[in-house]
Parts: structure tokens; C-alpha cells; sequence
């Protein structure tokens, strides 16, 4: 059985409309309170019923009429168990529990959230903690590079100077 870790740290979504993007997608805008005032919560200054109105779980959001589920959605007790972690060839004689771990329980990234929770970006590991971004050219060529010159029909790709000719041999200058 793999043991996954994922790195991404997730935090709870105070919205109203939980993240489930990676599952799908709304055909139609789910309502949304007046609220405006970025400073304030959602759910600050509407009455419960309201709240309530507008406050979406996964369940109701994933169930909505206008969420159209994108991926591979488990249907029944076969589905679930041919995606589980399980492998017959190398796990022999596990229990009727482990047989069945799905990915999302082991902890590995998937598609489907478990949890109302919305993804936190890494932050970038600055060397030295300064933001410059050194690039360019890793040497300085060299003036004399027969690679410098003007491409043509008649460039040499030999260093500049005297050179055999291939007919009879004779040294000739560039």
C-alpha cells in the first residue's frame, strides 16, 4: 500500500461556496449574500435564515442541479473498490478495511475534497533571502569565435587565419 504525504498546506474556507473546482464546475452562479465590505464576513450581518440560504456544504454543493462533475466519480461498491490502494500481488491477506483505503484517506492529493478547505500557495524559497534573480550568460564569448561572425553561404567554421585549401593543399587567408 503507498503511503502518500502531501506538501500543500490547506486551511478552512470561510466562504460561502466551498473550493470543489477540481471536481467540476457550476453551470450557473451559485447566489451570494449583498455583503460587499471586504473586511467583513460573509455571513456578518444577515439574518440565520439567510445563512443558511446561502451557505453551501460539499454535499449541496456537489449535488447542486448546475454542478456538472468532471472525473471519475465512483457509482457503486466495485467502482470504489478498484480505486482503492490495495495491491493483491504485493498485500496479501489484509484486512476488510485496509482493502478497501481510498487515496483522499491516506492523505495522497485527489481530485475530490473531504474536508471545506482551500489550498495555500508554497511559499518560494529565496537563496539568501534576496529577491534578485541573477541570469544571463553563463561566460563571456570570446570576440574571436568563428561562431560570432555573420552567417553565409561562404563562413568558415575554422579559426580565423590561415586555412589549407582542399583542392591542393595550398594556405590561403580569410
Amino acid at each position: 500500500m503507498k503511503q502518500c504525504a502531501s506538501d500543500i498546506k490547506r486551511e478552512r474556507n470561510e466562504n460561502h461556496i466551498p473550493n470543489i473546482a477540481g471536481e467540476g464546475c457550476y453551470l450557473k452562479q451559485l447566489p451570494a449574500p449583498t455583503n460587499t465590505d471586504a473586511c467583513l464576513l460573509w455571513s456578518d450581518g444577515i439574518s440565520p435564515n439567510e445563512r443558511v440560504f446561502y451557505h453551501q456544504t460539499l454535499c449541496s454543493a456537489r449535488r447542486a442541479a448546475n454542478f456538472l462533475t468532471l472525473g471519475p466519480i465512483p457509482r457503486d461498491s466495485l467502482d470504489i473498490n478498484l480505486a482503492s490502494q490495495y495491491d493483491h500481488s504485493t498485500e496479501l491477506f489484509k484486512g476488510k478495511n485496509e482493502v478497501v483505503l481510498q487515496e483522499e484517506t491516506l492523505g495522497c492529493t485527489t481530485f475530490r475534497r473531504l474536508r471545506n478547505t482551500r489550498d495555500l500557495s508554497p511559499e518560494k524559497i529565496i537563496p539568501l533571502k534576496h529577491p534578485l534573480h541573477i541570469g544571463g550568460l553563463r561566460e563571456k564569448p570570446s570576440p574571436n569565435s568563428v561562431k560570432l561572425m555573420n552567417i553565409g553561404p561562404h563562413t568558415p567554421l575554422t579559426n580565423p587565419g590561415y586555412s589549407r585549401q582542399t583542392g591542393d593543399g595550398n594556405f590561403f587567408n580569410y
